[in-house]
């Protein structure tokens, strides 16, 4: 249960800090939720009142936060191989993530906008993986070193 809720905090905070920094790009003196030129934006700014959005976007967020607290449990809690384990965390991760960022306004609803949110996720995907691939082997390779001088 903590981990549900620290995902939500976690995601609330990088959606208001992403929003903040979009809110000033804008730099119309409004604070924006999400994106009023985006998709979804426009639709919320015609349909919504402007609590109702921030209590979407707060969804939204929230949600993001807990589906990526949540899918490191694929590495922790499973018997599958460290591929299997990567290609599925990766796969539902773009899976669940997708609509959220369309629902968060973080991009067009276009195909040419689909790809470039693909190819962003998967260099950023693929560059975390790389950092905690390091990272481990590192970590591995420091715990035989202690072991080999305890012989």
């Amino acid at each position: 249960m903590m981990r549900i809720f620290n995902g939500i905090k976690t995601g609330w905070f990088i959606g208001i800090f992403i929003s903040l920094v979009f809110s000033l790009l804008i730099s119309d003196g409004k604070y924006h939720p999400v994106n009023p030129q985006s998709y979804m934006g426009q639709i919320y700014e015609n349909n919504l009142n402007e609590l109702q959005i921030i209590a979407l976007a707060l969804l939204v967020w929230g949600a993001m936060g807990i589906m990526f607290a949540l899918g490191d449990m694929i590495f922790s809690h499973t018997d599958m191989s460290v591929t299997k384990s990567t290609i599925t965390h990766f796969s539902l991760t773009l899976l669940i993530f997708f609509p959220l960022a369309i629902l968060a306004g973080w991009f067009p609803f276009t195909a040419e906008s689909l790809m470039i949110f693909i190819i962003i996720f998967i260099i950023i995907y693929f560059t975390i993986w790389l950092i905690a691939r390091f990272r481990n082997r590192h970590m591995v390779n420091e715990i035989n070193k202690k072991l080999t001088r305890k012989k």
